[in-house]
């Protein structure tokens, strides 16, 4: 997959809406076009933000951007309250069509956030929304396609270009600078309370327990495959979103029944969405949504309020029960000076065990360069465990002597009769000794034996 790169939309003040797409290869890949709207409600006394009659005390706001993805390459242009006065957006209430806000005619731009209700929903006319895919895709076919779940369509377009029969794609020629104009979008939007700041909180349907991260098994076909939609089947049958209502006026019911209600906000995370989470972990998923199912992986989801907007996340991981956890390669060696344990960043003390010298370790096949230093990641029961042993203290450091030297055994005496000469290569493990001469010493020869070099013969 390509990689995910954002661009910032550059908007001028004569085309406000314009998405920047440049370089992408529009032949390779559909253009994902993902609206984002946010519809505020008015303040109305006594937090009473549903009732369409009840005095505003502070206008509603409408803020908003589309983003658009092509082959790994991300834009957004902020449509909404930006730089460049009024937006060529039209707000109309769905039920009564009370308009909101209409800046379609900028001379005669109609503001009325205060008749907006919490509760209520809102048809959202975006115009003119332009993409520049770039000269190198001048005159290409191009697909531009919406989120299924969301109730968003394309509404109108250029001339030559077809809309889908449910308006979620758009199928079209561009130009000779690579680029398409003139689109319109219409999203419907609920209105929130921000009156109400409830979170939205995840469940276990089967424990009852709130969750932060959730775990399930599943099954893969016989040809070991796992379809994208089954994954999203699989969260929403054992992970539910809740978000408490706060009754009008004020949640404090002074004894009387509790009346407090809750919303069930859904998952909006789109299987394209976990699509892409799976590309990214380096699995790749055909055009079917299919994929070669691992042992385990993990998907995250998103659950987003309609009452205030809030969202939560929830990690999950699976565990395909039939397919076997694999095993990392490894290799014994010896450990020939005292180690610590670290981290992948190879500084942080992974615990405060030792590696102790003459103890065999199992390690991975080859070393991990972190920083300037090389290291083993130390494997256990064929699972990689994140802990960390710097290889000079298995594998040791070739030096070359500077001067003659002895083999020493303690700090008096000599381990044998052999001399070492100068320009000899040796092999060194780990940091050096300091011998009760106060000298430095470091250990050599892969052995248990005590064959000492004094360090600054090195």
């Amino acid at each position: 997959a390509a990689d995910n790169t954002t661009v910032n939309a550059t908007n001028s003040t004569s085309d406000y809406s314009h998405i920047n797409l440049g370089g992408s290869d529009v032949t390779k890949y559909v253009a994902n076009v993902n609206p984002s709207f946010t519809l505020n409600a008015a303040l109305r006394k006594n937090n009473d933000n549903t009732n369409a009659n009840a005095q505003a005390v502070a206008a509603g706001s409408l803020t908003g951007s589309v983003t658009a993805n092509v082959g790994g390459v991300t834009a957004t242009a902020n449509l909404v309250n930006g730089n460049h006065g009024a937006a060529n957006v039209k707000v109309t209430a769905v039920q009564g069509g009370t308009v909101v806000y209409d800046g379609t005619d900028a001379d005669h731009v109609v503001s009325n956030f205060n008749a907006v209700v919490a509760g209520q929903k809102y048809s959202v006319v975006v115009n003119k929304v332009g993409f520049n895919f770039g000269a190198n895709n001048a005159g290409k076919e191009v697909t531009l396609a919406l989120p299924k779940n969301v109730d968003v369509k394309f509404s109108a377009a250029e001339s030559g270009w077809t809309v889908g029969n449910d308006g979620k794609t758009l199928k079209g020629k561009l130009d000779n600078n690579g680029t398409v104009n003139n689109i319109q979008l219409t999203e419907t939007v609920t209105a929130f309370d921000a009156s109400n700041t409830n979170a939205v909180v995840f469940y276990n349907i089967a424990t009852g327990q709130q969750v932060k991260s959730g775990n399930t098994m599943v099954l893969a076909d016989y040809n070991g495959q796992l379809n994208v939609n089954s994954i999203l089947q699989a969260i929403n049958s054992n992970f539910t979103a809740f978000q408490r209502i706060t009754t009008p006026n004020n949640s404090e019911q002074n004894g009387s029944e509790n009346q407090n209600k809750f919303d069930t906000p859904k998952v909006v995370t789109t299987v394209d969405e976990i699509k892409d989470q799976l590309e990214k972990a380096g699995i790749k998923v055909n055009a079917a949504d299919n994929f070669t199912a691992p042992h385990s992986f993990t998907v995250t989801v998103k659950a987003t309020s309609n009452v205030n907007g809030k969202s939560a996340e929830l990690p999950v991981t699976f565990t395909v029960a039939n397919v076997a956890e694999p095993t990392v390669a490894s290799q014994t060696k010896t450990i020939m000076h005292n180690a610590y344990y670290y981290k992948e960043d190879g500084t942080t003390r992974a615990n405060n065990d030792k590696a102790k010298r003459y103890e065999s370790v199992t390690v991975a096949m080859s070393t991990k360069k972190i920083g300037d230093k090389n290291f083993y990641e130390v494997i256990k029961d064929g699972k990689a465990t994140g802990m960390y042993i710097n290889a000079d203290n298995i594998d040791g450091t070739e030096r070359t002597l500077k001067h003659n030297a002895y083999v020493y055994k303690t700090s008096k005496k000599r381990a044998n009769k052999v001399v070492l000469k100068k320009g000899d290569k040796v092999v060194t493990y780990g940091g050096t000794y300091t011998f009760k001469n106060g000298k430095q010493y470091y250990k050599i020869n892969n052995n248990t034996e005590k064959t000492y070099v004094k360090a600054s013969n090195f």
